[in-house]
């Protein structure tokens, strides 16, 4: 059987800061057309998040979801509840394309294409970013999100998911992730391998130690050989 590979999304092939400004200011521009005096307002929004989040914990990893609900939410009484659910669920697909239109990391795709003739390929994410979407499916073989599991990493629920699916041992398992605890804190804990994407140049601030540390992508093919050689 091939060994897995697991890849987090965001920060790990791509930057995530300036989709997450563009996509939200593609939405601002699209709500503000949409909806006459309607003002996407970051404070106000805030607020609502909070107020959401507070009565509905679960939603804090439900990203799709939350944001749809806040966008419902800050439509006031400028629609009628029929039309503010409409055109939250249309505001939404005008944010996930925005979302999914990112600018992969130099290499990243010849990368996962070249591991895919070797390797099981899947993603495990927190975000909301789809490998449909991303054009990742050709590469990708399985894809778990927190909000479809349940619970956000650092919990081991999106990891025993992706074990199960793919009937691998932890040991022929490889976590490739750049957030120290989240990503290589929570797949050591389950004696998944672990190499880490330091795309920040960040320090290692998690209580345990990667099995790889690479800064280029394009670094990762000789760091798997190596781990599964080991």
């Amino acid at each position: 059987m091939k060994n897995v590979i697991g890849f987090d999304l965001d920060d790990t092939l791509w930057s995530v800061a300036p989709v997450i400004k563009r996509a939200e200011a593609l939405l601002a521009v699209w709500l503000e057309d949409t909806v006459p005096g309607y003002k996407y307002n970051h404070r106000k929004l805030a607020v609502i998040r909070d107020s959401l989040i507070e009565n509905e914990p679960s939603l804090a990893h439900r990203l799709t979801k939350l944001r749809e609900q806040i966008i419902k939410n800050s439509l006031g009484s400028s629609v009628n509840k029929d039309r503010a659910v409409s055109i939250a669920e249309n505001a939404m697909q005008v944010f996930l394309e925005a979302r999914n239109d990112v600018n992969f990391f130099d290499g990243a795709t010849e990368t996962l294409i070249g591991l895919s003739r070797l390797y099981r390929l899947g993603a495990i994410t927190n975000g909301n970013a789809d490998i449909v979407r991303l054009g990742l499916n050709n590469v990708f073989s399985f894809a778990f999100y927190a909000e479809q599991v349940g619970a956000p990493k650092p919990h081991p629920d999106l990891f025993l998911a992706a074990l199960a699916h793919t009937n691998c041992k932890p040991s022929d398992f490889i976590y490739v992730g750049d957030d120290p605890v989240k990503d290589v804190d929570a797949a050591n804990e389950l004696g998944i391998k672990t190499v880490w994407m330091r795309s920040n140049k960040e320090r290692l601030r998690g209580k345990s130690k990667p099995d790889r540390i690479i800064e280029d992508i394009r670094e990762l093919p000789a760091a798997i050989k190596g781990l599964i050689a080991s």
